[in-house]
């Protein structure tokens, strides 16, 4: 069935109306174009809209949209020294607020006990206060000890959950620059994760050293964690301050793409090398390590001998004497 002339209009009209011409222009010839234009007595379809090339939203729809709103926000958020350690201390703030809360204040203190060959962990200060551990005496390993972060077992396990966590938003957070990014490839997705992996396992490291040592020297039992988060707050500030000062993780991209874009450079350079090369490069490498180990030989038995014999000691054979000459002190000459 064909279309009605009225139909085919009504397409016509509706293309017209939706259509969208790009042209690439400098600033001054696109203001140029829209002065002519707004001058001119005979409008278009549609009208002109400048789109900077800083500004491609406008063209781009609803993810241009959603791309500007993410830099505008989360992205200047998440690409300055304090963003992400703040978050991850709000959350660390906020655990231990609910510890202090379960043990009643910064009263309750430990201290270790051995009983019979095992370890126990004595609470004291005012069971009335505390919404958990009422009780006076745990085992070092008891589990509600290891879920609140309390004795040295206790900090491990907060230790651990604090540097998955920190996983978990550096891949998150780096997926979402990678994904909003369009001049990003894949090897910088990986690059970025590494980078900030790193950084997460060495904050977590010297936090987790921290706490066991602030809990060695301290018996208030919410003070170790308190001191670990700080720890891990600053030392998270630090790495990135570090990272911004020396360009380690862009480094790290450009060093990712051009290993990836030569690929096939380094393959030819590999397969260059023939099996008669490593023959020849390989004997030559035995018999310079043969002539070393001879060498070497030679030295130390030379030295060996030098060492046990005396000079008196070597049996030199008898040479015959040399021959005397005349006496010629009474030998006269005669007379002529």
């Amino acid at each position: 069935m064909s279309l009605s002339d009225t139909q085919l209009n009504q397409l016509d009209q509706e293309m017209d109306a939706n259509q969208r011409e790009m042209v690439v222009l400098s600033l001054d010839d696109a203001n140029a174009m829209m002065a002519e234009r707004n001058g001119s007595s005979s409008p278009g379809t549609q009208p002109m809209q400048i789109c900077a090339r800083t500004n491609p939203g406008m063209l781009d729809g609803l993810w241009g949209g959603t791309q500007s709103i993410y830099n505008s926000s989360v992205h200047s958020f998440v690409n300055t020294t304090w963003g992400v350690p703040t978050a991850l201390g709000a959350y660390d703030a906020y655990n231990i607020s609910r510890l202090l809360s379960d043990i009643g204040g910064f009263g309750t203190k430990i201290r270790i006990s051995v009983k019979n060959g095992k370890q126990y962990l004595i609470l004291t200060g005012y069971p009335g206060l505390r919404n958990r551990l009422k009780g006076t005496r745990y085992g070092i390993r008891n589990a509600q000890l290891v879920e609140m972060g309390i004795g040295k077992y206790g900090i491990r396990g907060s230790s651990i959950s604090g540097f998955k966590l920190s996983c978990y938003v550096a891949v998150g957070v780096e997926a979402l620059e990678w994904i909003f990014n369009d001049e990003a490839v894949l090897t910088d997705l990986f690059a970025g994760v590494g980078v900030e992996l790193i950084k997460a396992g060495i904050a977590s490291a010297i936090g987790y050293a921290a706490a066991l040592a602030a809990g060695a020297l301290i018996t208030t039992a919410a003070l170790p964690a308190i001191f670990g988060a700080i720890v891990i707050f600053a030392i998270g500030i630090g790495l990135n301050e570090l990272d911004n000062k020396y360009n380690i993780k862009n480094s790290v991209k450009s060093g990712m793409r051009y290993a990836v874009a030569n690929i096939q450079y380094l393959h030819e350079q590999a397969t260059k090398i023939t099996t008669k090369d490593l023959q020849l490069y390989t004997e030559d490498v035995a018999a310079s390590i043969i002539h070393e180990l001879i060498d070497q030989a030679y030295d130390e038995t030379k030295s060996w001998i030098l060492r046990k014999i005396q000079p008196g000691e070597f049996p030199l054979p008898s040479w015959p004497k040399a021959p005397g000459m005349p006496d010629l002190s009474k030998f006269k000459i005669p007379n002529f």
